[in-house]
């Protein structure tokens, strides 16, 4: 996308697989680093997680620390290494970079960063918000109403919900706290990651205004999501030929995928009976389903479902003959199904898809459906039934498609503008919010609200002494009185 920019870019990049290089774009320099047998165990380890677990498992933010805690060892590991051997680092900082780009959960890149002499960051996150970043810039994120990135809540939370989504929010930064670096160019100084942050003249966000919850922003944040979907290119994809042949055998078509990560083989039997059950209720309708393996046996007899390992999902998409989407509303399927008007069937199932999920619903043209609905029958065919039946899912998707296309400012207008506006002036000390420097004791106006208390308990401490000591004098001079008398 910054291609478009005109300049040279750099790309530095781990590796534990093999790659191959580019050479589409002339102006384009990717360094990648070859691993040690240690980083390649680390990777193998991350390959190896299980997450066809969350099929049945509940999802939560216990539950995926262990896969972020193995993110912070593999980019700890980097680090160590290239303080080994600083060579490439020093080729790199022969290209005097005016601004770095990174990713927010590589917390090695700032002491990269540092070494590099460059002076402008930009940390990207590849979901919504964190409310780690948020704190580092100073911007508010009350979990009153911002929901965590990893919890299942919207923005209208019960209260029990409110407790839960405060402990995931605490739970969430303590654990995306990165280990401490030490600088490359001095060994006895630590490095302060959120200082870094705070510098950052913008942060690019994978959130769209008018696809998310409302929240509170400051200037530094930048919302780009959606940037990745590009409309024409989508329109313009051909589909093979077998695809065009079954979308044109009827007259309503669903897409079913579930993503890269969580994969449909690995779904309970009971789940694939149960979705067979369904499709072969509609007899007139064809379902694409991207199958991993070749053992479909369950579902082979059905003339109106077709299995395939891997599925042109944006193509499909951008097709007007693809009459819905049965997905696990990963963000980036999210984003393309908004973008294409498309109505879905949500069935979140792990980590931020059950927040995106009801992101997506609450514009009114999906249905959100718990996975435990892959074993009732009547609970989802009901779900697809809706989307087929009621037209304003149809025309609610399609409106939102709208507002999505014709947005003011485009996502890639925004990080192109924001980049390189950053990238000339550096760090906009006029951008950093006073809040950040202040403690929860004042920000929250605590101090206030106890001199309010102080003087609302003194003056109630008052009013009580003046009347008792009025009723006092009253009964004494009574009790004289009757006495006299």
């Amino acid at each position: 996308m910054l291609c478009g920019v005109g300049g040279p870019l750099g790309g530095l990049s781990p590796l534990w697989g093999v790659v191959t290089e580019w050479g589409v774009i002339p102006y384009l320099y990717l360094v990648y680093i070859q691993p040690d047998e240690e980083l390649k165990k680390l990777g193998d380890l991350m390959d190896s997680v299980e997450f066809s677990r969350y099929w049945t498992e509940e999802s939560s933010v216990f539950s995926m620390i262990p896969s972020i805690q193995l993110f912070q060892k593999m980019f700890l590991k980097i680090y160590e290494n290239l303080r080994e051997d600083l060579s490439l680092l020093d080729e790199l900082k022969s290209r005097n970079f005016d601004a770095m780009i990174y990713e927010v959960i590589a917390f090695n890149a700032i002491a990269i960063q540092e070494y590099l002499g460059i002076r402008t960051l930009y940390p990207v996150f590849s979901i919504t918000h964190t409310a780690s970043l948020s704190s580092s810039i100073g911007e508010p994120a009350p979990p009153s109403t911002l929901s965590s990135a990893l919890s299942p809540f919207g923005d209208q939370m019960t209260f029990k919900e409110r407790v839960m989504n405060t402990v995931c929010t605490i739970i969430y930064k303590v654990v995306m706290k990165p280990p401490e670096m030490s600088s490359y160019n001095y060994p006895y100084e630590k490095i302060n990651l959120k200082k870094a942050e705070s510098r950052a003249p913008f942060v690019f966000l994978n959130s769209n205004p008018y696809l998310d919850f409302p929240r509170s922003t400051i200037t530094k944040s930048v919302l780009i999501g959606g940037i990745s979907v590009n409309v024409t290119e989508m329109k313009q994809e051909k589909l093979p030929l077998e695809y065009e042949t079954i979308l044109g055998k009827q007259e309503r078509t669903v897409l079913i995928s579930f993503g890269s990560i969580m994969l449909s083989k690995d779904m309970p039997e009971r789940y694939k009976k149960t979705i067979v059950a369904v499709i072969e209720s509609f007899p007139n309708v064809n379902f694409i389903w991207k199958y991993e393996s070749n053992d479909v046996d369950f579902g082979k007899n059905l003339k109106n479902l077709f299995f395939f390992k891997w599925v042109p999902q944006t193509a499909l998409l951008a097709d007007s003959r693809v009459s819905a989407f049965i997905t696990h509303a990963g963000l980036g399927s999210i984003n393309e199904l908004s973008y294409m008007g498309k109505p879905a069937v949500l069935v979140p199932i792990f980590a931020d898809q059950m927040r995106n999920a009801k992101m997506l619903a609450r514009h009114n043209g999906s249905i959100c459906i718990d996975k435990t609905a892959f074993g009732d029958f009547d609970l989802l065919r009901e779900a697809i039934n809706k989307i087929f039946n009621d037209e304003s899912y149809k025309r609610n998707a399609e409106n939102l498609a709208k507002q999505l296309r014709i947005q003011p400012i485009t996502p890639r207008e925004l990080l192109l503008k924001h980049a390189t506006f950053g990238a000339e002036f550096g760090e906009l000390p006029s951008l950093d919010p006073y809040s950040r420097q202040m403690s929860f004791f004042t920000s929250y106006m605590i101090d206030i609200f106890l001199l309010f208390f102080s003087f609302l308990s003194l003056s109630v401490y008052i009013v009580f002494t003046f009347l008792r000591f009025t009723f006092k004098f009253i009964f004494r001079k009574r009790h004289t009185k009757r006495k006299f008398d």
